[in-house]
């Protein structure tokens, strides 16, 4: 068993500040598309590596901050604190973001990240403040951890890898998975070249021009908004999903709670093949494809639950994917704080409906896309919870890492 060692993070590398001198900060000149600028909500919503940002700087933007090389690691210290993530690429990041450069070995910069995901809670007690949570440089410094040799901690750092590896490997497949079948649902709904287009005449709609045999119609037509509702038993465990667990095109993970426990809210019964989208917000476009929900899933009546019945699961949920669904309901919000749709925005919603033939021809073609999409997403938690049993016992000490069995550990994760 390696010795460990209590250490500062600066005896381990450099620790700086991110670096954003311009104000204000929304100046439409600081961005553009020379570099990726990566912000708290990055480092928060990554798994390992960061490579896409939500925004990217312009050549003056570079030249007001400082660009850092991939696998410094990135620590939040501001609004979200102590999250943590890999730079994955060359970029930029505000004083929010302090950068991790390692000294002795690169394997470091992951290390320091698991590091801190395990001492998270401590370092965001340490965070709290009378007004606002905020993490110094100094004040992270202050802390000691407990830290072996390089040795030990690039074999903690492959064992973890492998799994997050894992995790990133099939989020990248989602995300070609789901643009495969936004881009069918384009060619053949938007562009009208379906199988055999050629030999159909377009003719005019409410719409606009849509192929001959099909139909402009409300969504109320082809499926049923909040059809079922029920209220959880006191005896029973339900998983309850909400708008919170809800992003677009994805559900998060959900917790077991007591149906006792559960909130008035907690009505919805869902099913194989519904479309679920949050009502508050809709500019956020909040909404996923309920593939395998389990028994005991409930929704919450902040959430509508449209129930195909005239057209295929996989049509109704990429028609309602579109930009022009979620502009029909940001159109139809009401609310000054926060902005809602009711259960007859979503019936009234005209859409174009193709003849049942090419519907189900798409099915076959995007079904399986969505299943192995949702089954990906599902074999990433089983693995994310491997990751945050086994992280805080090796990089603590409390697992000898020369003694797990990770391929074992993994065919269980992916059984």
């Amino acid at each position: 068993m390696s010795e460990w060692t209590e250490l500062r993070l600066d005896e381990l590398g450099t620790v700086e500040r991110g670096r954003s001198r311009h104000r204000p900060r929304n100046d439409p000149g600081l961005y553009g598309d020379a570099m990726p600028f990566f912000q708290t909500g990055d480092v928060k919503a990554a798994v390992l590596h960061m490579r896409h940002p939500q925004q990217w700087y312009s050549n003056f933007g570079v030249a007001q901050s400082r660009v850092w090389e991939p696998g410094t690691t990135c620590i939040t210290i501001a609004a979200n604190i102590a999250d943590t993530a890999v730079l994955g690429t060359r970029g930029c990041f505000p004083d929010s973001v302090l950068g991790f450069t390692p000294s002795e070995q690169p394997e470091d910069a992951y290390f320091v990240k698991y590091l801190l995901d395990a001492h998270r809670q401590r370092l965001g007690d340490a965070a709290r403040g009378t007004t606002q949570d905020n993490l110094s440089l100094d004040k992270l410094l202050s802390f000691r951890f407990p830290v072996p040799d390089a040795t030990h901690r690039s074999t903690i750092v492959s064992v973890l890898r492998s799994v997050d590896d894992l995790i990133e490997n099939n989020r990248r497949l989602v995300e070609v998975l789901e643009a495969m079948a936004r881009s069918i649902y384009r060619e053949w709904f938007v562009k009208f070249r379906y199988p055999g287009h050629a030999d159909v005449p377009l003719v005019d709609s409410a719409l606009g021009l849509i192929p001959e045999g099909w139909a402009v119609r409300p969504l109320a037509t082809v499926a049923a908004v909040n059809q079922s509702s029920r209220k959880p038993r006191a005896d029973e465990s339900i998983r309850y999903l909400d708008i919170s667990a809800l992003s677009e095109r994805e559900i998060g993970e959900l917790d077991a709670i007591d149906g006792s426990d559960a909130p008035g809210r907690a009505r919805r019964e869902l099913r194989p093949g519904d479309t679920v989208w949050a009502t508050v917000r809709p500019n956020r476009r909040a909404h996923a494809l309920v593939v395998e929900p389990g028994a005991d899933w409930i929704a919450s009546t902040g959430l509508a639950v449209l129930t195909p019945s005239d057209v295929s699961s996989a049509f109704l949920f990429e028609t309602s994917s579109t930009p022009c669904f979620s502009d029909w309901l940001v159109g139809r919000a009401t609310g000054s704080a926060y902005p809602a749709v009711r259960a007859n925005d979503f019936e009234e919603a005209l859409i174009v409906v193709p003849e049942s033939g090419v519907d189900a021809l798409f099915a076959k073609a995007v079904s399986p896309l969505h299943e192995l999409s949702w089954k990906l997403r599902s074999h990433s938690s089983e693995l994310a919870h491997l990751r945050d049993l086994l992280l805080p016992k090796l990089v603590t000490g409390r697992i000898d890492v020369s003694k797990l069995n990770l391929d074992a550990l993994l065919e269980g994760a992916l059984a």
